[in-house]
């Protein structure tokens, strides 16, 4: 098993465990000394990221949600 292999099947192990096991694995790998000093590293920050559907519904007319009523009548030819 190459390193690059072992460590990719390591992040998926790690991405199905639930919490407490998360926590559990960790206390395992604080307790080893080869691994300990890997794990007091700082993590890097989150990278946040948008939703890929945020700013689907822009118009450019302002809220649409006020509107609502209006543009479905003019939609569909009805006054309110």
């Amino acid at each position: 098993m190459s390193a690059g292999h072992a460590h990719e099947e390591l992040h998926h192990l790690v991405d199905r465990l639930s919490p407490d096991q998360a926590r559990r694995l960790l206390r395992l790998v604080k307790t080893d000394p080869e691994l300990a000093e890997s794990a007091d590293e700082e993590l890097p920050e989150p990278v946040r990221r948008r939703l890929s559907i945020a700013g689907i519904g822009a118009s450019g007319e302002g809220d649409l949600s006020e509107q609502v009523e209006d543009l479905l009548a003019e939609r569909f030819n009805r006054s309110v």
